[in-house]
This record gives C-alpha cells, structure tokens and sequence, in this order.
C-alpha cells in the first residue's frame, strides 16, 4: 500500500511530521531545563523521522530529483533536530533555540513554496 501512495498522503504526513516537531520542541523548551518529560523527545525523534520519510517520498512522487531548495531544507531540518542538543549543552539559551527552530520553519515554508533556486 505505501508504495501506490500519491504525492498528496506524502505531504500530508510530512506536515503531520512537522506538527509534531514542534509539538515535542514545545515542550521540551517549555519544561525547566533538565526535567522535561522523555515523550517531548521521543515525539521530537518521530516527528523529525515523519518528516524526512514523507517528504523524501512526496518529492519523489513528484518528480522534483534533488533541486537546491530540496537540499537546503534539509540543512534546515538538520538543525531543527539538532537544537535541543544545542541547548542541553549551553551552545545556545532556550530563547536563541526557539527564535532559531521558528526561523528555520520559515525559511523551509518558504523554500517549499518558491522553490527559489
């Protein structure tokens, strides 16, 4: 069945995947430092594997190949997975990582919506 999926269940689940990104980096920016739950990172962890599955097979699906703006966004989804282990280890205060993840969700809307290059 997954592989007669259309491009539109792709994107679907891939946004999906981002919801629940943030849902877990919400949470895990939230909690004081130390104590958040373990499910905050867990639901971090899929909804960043959500992501990269759905969005590799939509632009599949589609024909896109592996354009510039595709590489870019996941230079942005690199450091939207990688910002709570930046913010554990000092390298950036939890306002610099949510100022940071909210940032990179645009700039990878963005990219998805223009294709600039």
């Amino acid at each position: 069945m997954i592989a007669g999926m259309d491009p539109a269940t792709y994107r679907l689940l891939h946004v999906v995947g981002v919801l629940i990104v943030f849902f877990g980096l919400g949470g895990l920016l939230a909690a004081e430092p130390g104590k958040a739950s373990k499910l905050y990172g867990a639901l971090h962890g899929i909804g960043l594997l959500v992501m990269l599955v759905a969005g590799i097979g939509f632009a599949h699906k589609s024909g896109y190949g592996w354009p510039n703006w595709l590489i870019a966004k996941i230079g942005c989804w690199l450091l939207v997975g990688a910002v709570p282990t930046l913010i554990k280890r000092g390298v950036l205060t939890r306002f610099f990582g949510l100022l940071l993840v909210l940032g990179l969700g645009g700039v990878a809307v963005w990219l998805a919506q223009s294709k600039p290059f």
